[in-house]
């Protein structure tokens, strides 16, 4: 794509503007639970709501990374904000939670929000009108918010809120904290404890007064709702007072190292530039297709959330605010983030980090939150590593030359067939069994203080739907040097025997032949895989009993449900204590991104005819709906299986969006 020339063309270019109207943005209930992201490309974030109150433990305005994309604290909760007028009327801006009290109250003067393309707060003071908009400048690795009054002048105090603590931690009034920063002229210094790199606000100008005291019991809601602790005791080292005149904007960056405010238009101007890019590679994945456009464009941006800094390669966060890069989740995002989006190289850089960290014939499952070597039981996936080859595969259709990565795909299946750590093995008829005791091998993983949760040990339908598609994109990989003969016969051999999942009274496929030998009947969405890949090892009529089953008992508005209703487990909410949370996160809980497989497997069964494209385009429009709702802009990671399918788990979900991206191109497809 040619640059965009000039800001208004690139404005241009970027999705239509989010817009939270003046009813909604007053209504707390409303405005706490839509919640905002600035990513900074090295897995720390700026994120909050629209009330301007934090209502996670994750919520700050400079959360970084100390070893990228892992290790991440918050440093800067929030910046408790009053605007003074020269009469001495004061608007207190701030929404603090506090037991039993929201104090102050500011979102009551929000006039409008607006993502456009990153948040804007439009405040009515009187006759004056506060502009606030915030970014994160990933050129100066610092979150900017710049301040524009209108209507006359006024005083602005800035008192920032200091947690300095791991982002799953939460901290309590203590001694050890740090009393006093360091000001001067354009600059505040403060470190609020030994270890914790000190916090950097670069300013327009203004005076710092030192102001030192505890804000206490900060409550957080959406922490209260998943029965975890909800509070916390934060730190304010002081004010920043500055003057505010019209026809000016006043800015403030928040970084690990002061930074030259006066670049602010430059830094957005590149911020710019680079959302309208990704919006003009996700409106490409849309075909050009007009119907499908914004939608691409929406998720283009989105996607870049995503896809951050490891090393000297690249990686995919899973999910935000919680997640660091997950193995099976990078590998089955790629081919919507990277490549329906034309962008191999990336796809490439995200593989090579992978590739570097095999160990047993395995990819991590996930890397250590705190960074650091990989460690042995951190590669507790049995799929992850068929998800690469499958990521090569894809890859390789793109035309890009995939011979580095070949010595990693034939060491996957090597170790496969021979056996690997957890009981991942070849059985005798070629199909993959696996378990190991107090793991959870396949992506229904949750275990909990040692209950498993969903058992899938045994031959998983998953599990050897992609073991068969290995094993034939490792003959198309092998095809160039003339050894692709062993890796057809193998598949062979499994197509064969993948019959035992067949349950001919339903016409549907097994979740799985438990250790003993015996079916597991429950209808669960991993049969998809069967169908959706692109090496299918079932005929065409029990893939579309598949499908019919699938959508019947599974399909609902914005994710196919993890278990049929029917089942004595089943839960159709997704809610409550960590415990009930897990209970139902695979039993019956919705994903988003399993519409991906659904939809690519229906265009299987019937065909990529108008009629089936525009069914399943209609699949897409509570996603449409979404983008505008919790998580502006992004997918979240699931939703209920009972209606209304409330959004819940992460706000922002890398695979939610991903396949969604990488359908784009089959319902945009002409003729059929």
């Amino acid at each position: 794509m040619e640059e965009p020339v000039g800001i208004d063309e690139m404005q241009r270019a970027l999705p239509p503007a989010i817009v939270v109207p003046r009813e909604q943005a007053c209504d707390f209930e409303v405005a706490s639970r839509l919640e905002w992201l600035e990513p900074d490309g090295r897995g720390g974030y700026a994120a909050g709501t629209v009330a301007g109150t934090n209502t996670r433990r994750y919520h700050g305005l400079l959360v970084v990374a100390r070893r990228p994309p892992t290790d991440r604290i918050v440093l800067l909760s929030r910046l408790e904000e009053t605007v003074v007028t020269p009469t001495g009327d004061r608007f207190e801006l701030a929404a603090n939670q506090y037991p039993g009290v929201i104090h102050p109250q500011g979102y009551r003067y929000l006039e409008e929000f607006r993502l456009d393309p990153w948040p804007v707060w439009r405040y009515r003071l009187g006759d004056l009108l506060l502009v606030r908009e915030l970014f994160v400048a990933r050129a100066a690795a610092a979150t900017v918010i710049r301040y524009r009054i209108e209507g006359g002048e006024a005083t602005l105090e800035l008192r920032p809120l200091v947690a300095g603590r791991d982002f799953h931690a939460l901290v309590s009034e203590n001694d050890v904290v740090s009393r006093s920063a360091a000001a001067e002229p354009g600059l505040v210094v403060y470190q609020p404890y030994p270890g914790i790199p000190p916090l950097f606000l670069s300013h327009a100008g203004g005076e710092w007064h030192h102001d030192r005291y505890w804000y206490r019991r900060s409550c957080y809601c959406r922490e209260a709702e998943r029965g975890l602790d909800d509070r916390e005791d934060l730190y304010h080292p002081g004010v920043l007072v500055a003057r505010l005149a019209p026809s000016r904007s006043w800015t403030i960056a928040c970084a690990l190292g002061p930074v030259p405010v006066a670049e602010a238009d430059r830094w957005a101007a590149a911020e710019v530039r680079r959302r309208a890019e990704a919006a003009a590679r996700g409106r490409r994945a849309a075909g050009g297709d007009p119907e499908l456009a914004e939608l691409g464009a929406r998720l283009g941006v989105a996607g870049e959330a995503f896809l951050v800094g490891r090393g000297r390669g690249e990686t995919v966060i899973a999910g935000y605010p919680w997640f660091a890069d997950w193995g099976r989740d990078a590998m089955i995002s790629l081919p919507g983030l990277c490549l329906a989006t034309g962008q191999p190289e990336r796809a490439a850089a995200v593989l090579r980090v992978f590739a570097d960290h095999i160990r047993y014939g395995l990819i991590p499952n996930r890397f250590p939150d705190h960074g650091g070597p990989v460690p042995d039981d951190h590669y507790n996936a049995a799929d992850a590593s068929l998800w690469f080859i499958e990521a090569v595969g894809a890859l390789h259709d793109t035309g890009w030359d995939v011979a580095e990565f070949w010595p990693a795909v034939r060491e996957i299946i090597r170790v496969y067939r021979e056996g690997t750590r957890f009981g991942i093995r070849m059985d005798d008829d070629a199909l993959v069994t696996q378990g190991a005791a107090g793991y959870q091998l396949t992506w229904m993983d949750a275990l909990v203080d040692g209950w498993v949760v969903t058992p899938r040990d045994g031959k998983a339908v998953e599990i050897n739907a992609l073991w068969y598609n290995a094993l034939e994109r490792a003959a198309q990989l092998a095809e160039r040097s003339g050894d692709a003969a062993p890796y057809r016969e193998l598949a062979h051999r499994v197509r064969a025997a993948f019959r035992v999942f067949h349950c001919r009274e339903g016409n549907y496929l097994y979740d799985r032949i438990d250790p003993a030998g015996v079916p597991d009947p429950a209808i669960r969405p991993n049969q998809l895989f069967a169908v959706s890949l692109p090496y299918t090892a079932i005929g065409a009529d029990v893939a579309a009993g598949v499908v019919a089953v699938v959508e019947r008992e599974l399909l609902v508005p914005l994710g196919v449900r993890t278990l049929a209703p029917g089942a004595p487990e089943y839960r159709g909410r997704f809610e409550g204590s960590r415990l009930e949370r897990d209970a139902a996160y695979h039993s019956g809980t919705a994903w988003p991104w399993l519409l991906g497989p659904f939809i690519t497997a229906y265009l299987r069964v019937h065909g990529s005819s108008a009629g089936a494209r525009a069914r399943m385009r209609r699949l897409l429009e509570p996603v449409r709906a979404h983008l505008l709702e919790q998580g502006l802009g992004q997918i979240a990671e699931v939703v209920a299986g009972d209606p209304p399918h409330k959004p819940a788990g992460c706000f922002a979900q890398a695979w939610s969006c991903s396949e969604i991206l990488r359908v784009l191109p089959l319902l945009a497809e002409r003729g059929g």
